[in-house]
């Protein structure tokens, strides 16, 4: 009887700690997701104070400094240190003091996104800059600003000073136009203009238009923001399981 009385009391605490642990769990699970930057719209709420982060005390003198810093990648301030580190008190001064906001309505930030897409079947990888732009009374959209990569750049796979229209070509209604044509494609620009130069975005424009050109997904996702005057800084997703995670500070630089 003592034995099974032992047995069932053994069993009682056993499953007691197993609710602690589990209660705990949920406590730090929970704990996780309030400190954690969920969204963009959310960083915007923290940098400009609406929201607080969940750790901070605003009766604290210092609360605003510190919310500010809580916006940092931990792990690139301290991989950076030597070089961010002399500017970082500077960066969070300018803010709390000039009471800087930022704003989705502002047009110095903008979207860096990674692409991968095919373009005649070959896999290919490139960069599209966005901006914001307003389309009506408090109503805005993202647009493609610029396109990046080397499939945009148009270089000739060879070059051939003998390649060329020539001088009497006016003679003949320029019928060689219909030679270049049938030609490889990737020699076209030995035929340009010693001023002319590509415009990466208008060759994107071009590939997606007439259909040789499609983006698959977004791999990186990148923000940048030049609104606190004399420093520039991004953010990334940082998925992992600590309080400082979500959209966080990965770069701060000085900029004129």
């Amino acid at each position: 009887m003592k034995k099974m009385l032992f047995i069932a009391f053994a069993l009682c605490v056993f499953a007691l700690n197993a609710v602690a642990q589990e209660i705990e769990m949920r406590m730090l699970d929970k704990h996780l997701y309030k400190t954690r930057v969920k969204l963009v719209d959310e960083f915007f709420d923290r940098f400009n104070l609406k929201e607080l982060h969940p750790d901070q005390d605003p009766r604290d003198s210092s609360f605003k400094e510190k919310c500010l810093l809580a916006l940092f990648d931990y792990e690139y301030l301290w991989a950076n240190k030597d070089s961010v580190g002399p500017i970082l008190d500077g960066f969070i001064r300018e803010i709390v003091d000039s009471g800087i906001k930022i704003n989705y309505q502002d047009t110095n930030w903008f979207a860096l996104a990674k692409c991968h897409g095919k373009m005649k079947g070959k896999n290919v990888v490139f960069n599209l800059v966005l901006t914001v732009e307003k389309r009506g009374e408090e109503m805005y959209k993202w647009v493609i600003k610029e396109a990046e990569g080397e499939i945009f750049a148009l270089k000739p796979a060879f070059t051939n000073e003998k390649l060329m229209l020539m001088p009497d070509d006016h003679e003949t209604n320029f019928m060689s136009l219909r030679r270049i044509t049938t030609e490889r494609d990737d020699i076209i620009l030995n035929y340009k203009g010693k001023e002319f130069e590509t415009d990466q975005t208008s060759v994107f424009y071009s590939l997606v238009h007439y259909g040789l050109l499609d983006i698959d997904y977004v791999s990186d996702l990148q923000f940048v923001f030049r609104q606190v005057p004399g420093y520039e800084f991004s953010i990334i997703n940082l998925d992992r399981e600590t309080t400082n995670a979500g959209w966080l500070i990965n770069s701060l630089k000085k900029v004129d």
